[in-house]
């Protein structure tokens, strides 16, 4: 591996590997399928046009089935984090990184011009740090 190739500098740089995205009427249960196919913590919720409505997660999950609710029945409408933490694509890595440390996030949609073009996870984030693809193919 070439150690003296530049790092990358912003997340727009960044191949992405978390691919989700779900409707405001997908079931609890289809994305819990999702999260375990896929072994990632969560996903946006969008509109139609691509546009954030919110985020849901492995955390809210769990805190329906704590509430003895049936995934099946509940939309992720009902439980997502509404919570607005969106970067750009000039977004540095580090800012990025900081970002996810203080609101101890798992996950980072990237928007522009209103749409969500991907999810950056932690792992994204540490490879682009690194400055390596370490062998990751893009899909």
């Amino acid at each position: 591996m070439d150690h003296s190739q530049p790092h990358f500098t912003n997340v727009g740089q960044l191949i992405h590997t978390n691919p989700l995205r779900f409707g405001v009427t997908t079931t609890c249960m289809e994305v819990a399928i999702a999260l375990l196919s896929s072994q990632l913590s969560g996903g946006p919720v969008l509109d139609e046009t691509g546009a954030y409505l919110g985020f849901v997660s492995e955390f809210d999950l769990l805190k329906t089935l704590d509430q003895s609710q049936d995934l099946s029945k509940i939309t992720t409408q009902q439980i997502m984090s509404k919570e607005a933490y969106l970067i750009h694509n000039g977004t540095t890595i580090k800012e990025a990184i900081r970002i996810m440390k203080e609101k101890k996030l798992l996950n980072l949609c990237v928007e522009e011009n209103g749409v969500v073009t991907k999810t950056i996870t932690r792992h994204d984030l540490l490879r682009g740090y690194l400055g390596a693809d370490l062998g990751i193919d893009e899909e």
